[in-house]
C-alpha cells in the first residue's frame, strides 16, 4: 500500500474548502445546491490522491514494460493513441481508442 503525504492532503482540502466558499454564496451552501462541507473537500482530495497514486503506478509499469522487448509495441500504441485527435470526423476516434487502450492494457496485464 502506497504512501501518502497527509500535509499535502490536508492542504489541498483546505484549498478547495476556502475556493468553495469564496466561490459560492452561503444561501447556495445552505440550501444544498453546493456540498461545501470540508468533509466533502476532505473526500475529494483523497480520492485524487489515490487516484493519482494509482496513475504513477500504472506508469511505473508501462516504463518498465518499455525496456522489454514489447515496448517496441507499447510505443507504436502510444503513438497511435496521440495520431487520434487527428483523425477526420469520418471516424469514430472513441472506438479506435477504446481499442488502443484495451490493447495497451492488456499489453500492461500480460507483463504484470
Amino acid at each position: 500500500m502506497p504512501k501518502f503525504n497527509l500535509s499535502q492532503i490536508m492542504k489541498d482540502a483546505w484549498r478547495r474548502y476556502r475556493d468553495i466558499r469564496a466561490q459560492y454564496g452561503a444561501w447556495q451552501i445552505e440550501r444544498g445546491l453546493v456540498d461545501g462541507s470540508f468533509s466533502a473537500c476532505l473526500k475529494a482530495s483523497w480520492r485524487n490522491a489515490k487516484l493519482a497514486a494509482a496513475e504513477a503506478a500504472r506508469q511505473a509499469q508501462i516504463d518498465a514494460l518499455m525496456l522489454t522487448p514489447a515496448g517496441d509495441r507499447l510505443r507504436a500504441l502510444n503513438e497511435a493513441l496521440d495520431q487520434i485527435q487527428y483523425l477526420s470526423f469520418r471516424y469514430r476516434a472513441a472506438d479506435h481508442r477504446a481499442a488502443i487502450e484495451r490493447e495497451i492494457n492488456a499489453r500492461i496485464q500480460e507483463a504484470a
